[in-house]
């Protein structure tokens, strides 16, 4: 498994990963929906949503298996959000753990970021499991802090800091 910079001709493969994997990724993640297709994977892969470090999973066959990155960064205390995810039928072998290391030695040590923070519900049992096999330490629940569909989910908090990794 390595990461990449994604690139425009991978729209088709992210938009039909998110597809086949709809059904996992709608409870979670705010920007998953029905109608996700290639021009919104080539928004994201363009940097137009708004996440500054964006990185293609992608496995030892050279096949995108799913994505992650930095969001939602604070360049004034040096710290970001990690997000991942896999496509359903890669899920569970280790990728989105591997991932999750890469990206966090990225920002800590390249991007110079200080922390990064892994949110997810608390009903989002697979998310917390890459979490906690990532080496990130549980800071505790935030409550009512995630809006995921109009609902509003109490989030675990996760943290990996500079030096830590």
């Amino acid at each position: 498994m390595r990461l990449r910079q994604p690139v425009d001709a991978d729209a088709v493969a992210v938009a039909t990963a998110v597809q086949a994997s709809l059904a996992e990724l709608l409870p979670w993640m705010p920007w998953a929906s029905a109608d996700y297709d290639e021009a919104m994977a080539l928004a994201w892969i363009r940097g137009e949503t708004g996440d500054p470090y964006r990185f293609a999973i992608v496995d030892d066959d050279g096949v995108l298996v799913g994505t992650c990155g930095l969001n939602g960064v604070d360049e004034l205390n040096r710290s970001a959000n990690l997000g991942y995810w896999v496509r359903t039928d890669r899920a569970g072998n280790g990728l989105a753990t591997a991932a999750t290391r890469l990206v966090a030695e990225f920002g800590l040590r390249e991007a110079g970021y200080q922390r990064l923070e892994i949110k997810m519900s608390t009903r989002n049992h697979a998310s917390r499991r890459v979490a906690e096999k990532a080496g990130a330490t549980h800071e505790g629940v935030a409550r009512s802090s995630l809006l995921l569909h109009g609902e509003f989910h109490d989030a675990h908090v996760w943290s990996i800091l500079a030096g830590e990794i």
